[in-house]
């Protein structure tokens, strides 16, 4: 039997189809039509809503929750489309320039464009825990980044961010250490902040895509990636490396859900809240996948050959030290939001310590359904 280890937290997870992204309207053929109709603010509105990862990664799970309480209020319609074909860089540019209507967009990419309001939330070891991840993204500082990226946009409306997985280090060989670090060449996305915190770990840096990552892995491009559990298994890189450090958590992932400012300022009223109403539900949605009881990625990356190393605590020590010039580097306003994120967690205490990772296989290695 074929087990879907995220998927089932949804009652149905609409699969992809022909990635035709821009703006429809039901019921009709004609392109022009259906943006005139949108640009009114008209009934019937159907909105695409990209994102460069499967349907089944935490992403796409998000993405279709809010897609259907968008969709329950009946004043629009919101249509998931999974695997971007394009890098996020283009997936970014693409919404900012009305190319697709709504995204959700990594983060740590939004540097890239200049847009440094979500720098903090990937500063290296800060955010490492989903309580945290939570209060932050769901938050006063979430909602400070969201209007500060407004504003270094503006042509976008960013509605929310929602979480993609607490990362760690993932590697052809064990990356517990900064000697294990050093003179490794690692896929980050293409981020500054990311690129930054590699660097201080002793490692070379190197941008790619998601959908080149599995070709790099196999070809010896890269030598390891930061990933979170379900990117590696949905993506199927288990193949082609072993290692996850599984009690280092890096930073984490999220997806900043996105869209263009004049498709929104074309909608009616009655339609932007449903669109902000279901968005302020997303945050809790998406940190919901990973702490409810319930998935089993951890066991099938283990069927699948997955080693869980575990990282000396004067290891995760001197890497936390080395990560600080990182940092530093980070524009001014991020670097504000890394002290309040600080405050906050500092105010929080030590959070309850995360199940133990699987280290025997049960059974065979199940791929990823889609």
């Amino acid at each position: 039997m074929t087990r879907r280890s995220w998927a089932w937290r949804l009652t149905a997870v609409a699969a992809a189809g022909a990635l035709a992204l821009g703006l429809v309207a039901c019921g009709g053929d004609d392109d022009s039509g259906a943006a005139s109709d949108t640009a009114a603010g008209g009934s019937g509105t159907t909105l695409d809503l990209a994102y460069v990862t499967t349907a089944q990664h935490p992403y796409g799970i998000a993405v279709q929750a809010y897609a259907d309480e968008v969709n329950k209020t009946g004043e629009l319609t919101i249509k998931p489309q999974p695997a971007y074909p394009q890098a996020e860089i283009q997936l970014l540019a693409d919404v900012r320039s009305g190319v697709v209507p709504m995204a959700t967009v990594s983060s740590a990419i939004w540097d890239t464009a200049g847009i440094t309001a979500f720098q903090a939330l990937q500063a290296p070891f800060l955010i490492t825990n989903y309580p945290l991840a939570l209060e932050v993204e769901g938050g006063p500082i979430g909602k400070a980044m969201l209007e500060q990226a407004n504003q270094q946009a503006g042509d976008i409306v960013a509605l929310a961010i929602h979480e993609g997985g607490l990362r760690k280090p993932f590697g052809k060989e064990p990356l517990a250490s900064l000697a294990d670090f050093k003179g490794k060449t690692i896929r980050a996305p293409q981020s500054q902040v990311l690129s930054e915190a590699f660097k201080a770990l002793g490692a070379n840096v190197e941008p790619l895509p998601l959908p080149d990552v599995y070709q790099a892995l196999q070809n010896g491009t890269v030598d390891g990636v930061e990933a979170n559990l379900p990117l590696i298994y949905t993506q199927k890189w288990y193949e082609q490396a072993k290692n996850v450090t599984g009690n280092v958590n890096l930073w984490p992932f999220p997806t900043v859900l996105v869209i263009n400012k004049a498709v929104y300022d074309g909608l009616t009223s009655a339609q932007q809240a449903a669109l902000t109403d279901a968005a302020a539900n997303i945050t809790k949605t998406s940190i919901d996948i990973f702490t409810t009881p319930g998935s089993t990625v951890a066991q099938d990356l283990k069927n699948c050959g997955i080693n869980y190393v575990t990282a000396k605590d004067a290891d995760i020590a001197a890497m936390k030290t080395a990560a600080e010039g990182a940092i530093s580097n980070l524009a001014p306003e991020s670097q504000d939001f890394v002290k309040q994120i600080q405050a906050d967690k500092d105010a929080a205490g030590p959070p309850a310590a995360p199940p133990p990772l699987p280290t025997t296989k049960t059974g065979e290695c199940v791929p990823p359904a889609g």
